[in-house]
């Protein structure tokens, strides 16, 4: 089965100023390739038949990129005139991804060696709009879930009436999701938006999220000193 995912790679990567002066954040060099070439690979080993990717910020680079290297996959890049956001960049995506199948959605600045076909069978068997790939660590943007992983909220949304016991577990989001084109039928606008704002009105709306727990590698390349420990500890001899 070809599966269509998607990566958000529109983000103006102010944690890597001055790097991203004059370079779009997902071509910034990690041990010696592009960053997005990590997470077009992870797609490809789940297989990604076709990639879409959105741009906004340095986004001729990005189409200069794609026409000069090719990725021996089919790439279709989506500039935004105004950047969208993470859930807008995905509602902007909609003709390429609205369709019978679920569709997998990362982050460029994200490398891991998740079972992404895990995580899309996963969405797929529970009839979540949206399954989250996490993990256990100290982050101040927690995701909470009941301990059958169905996911509750947000930290920060227990005062915009989303409530959970204290003790619910507590994970990081990976920033890979597995998503039902289900998303797309609740009428949402294309405008700027989170993920997270989407998947938040589709809760009050009725659908569940659930979330998969990983324990594997996970680098999130937001930052040089970031990327300096990704590529020391691929380094490293094993």
């Amino acid at each position: 089965m070809v599966v269509t995912g998607m990566i958000l790679a529109a983000g103006f990567g102010t944690r890597l100023a001055p790097l991203t002066d004059e370079t779009p954040k997902a071509l910034i060099p990690v041990a010696g390739r592009p960053m997005i070439a990590w997470s077009i690979e992870a797609l490809r080993r789940a297989g990604c038949g076709r990639i879409v990717v959105n741009a906004h910020h340095f986004a001729g680079a990005m189409k200069e990129h794609f026409t000069r290297v090719d990725y021996g996959v089919d790439i279709v890049l989506l500039p935004e005139d105004v950047i969208l956001g993470t859930g807008g960049g995905i509602l902007h995506a909609r003709d390429w991804l609205d369709g019978d199948e679920s569709f997998l959605v990362h982050n460029a600045d994200i490398v891991s060696d998740f079972d992404l076909t895990a995580l899309l069978a996963e969405q797929r068997r529970s009839g979540a709009v949206a399954v989250l790939a996490c993990n256990e660590r100290a982050t101040a943007r927690a995701l909470r879930f009941d301990a059958d992983l169905t996911f509750l909220g947000k930290d920060v949304w227990k005062d915009d009436g989303f409530l959970y016991p204290d003790d619910a577990p507590r994970f990081g989001f990976c920033g890979v999701h597995a998503v039902s084109p289900a998303l797309f039928h609740e009428g949402y606008p294309t405008e700027y938006s989170d993920i997270f704002d989407l998947y938040r009105r589709a809760m009050r709306a009725g659908h569940i999220l659930r979330g998969m727990r990983y324990a594997g590698l996970w680098h999130d390349l937001g930052s040089v000193e970031r990327i300096r420990a990704f590529e020391h500890a691929i380094d490293e001899p094993t």
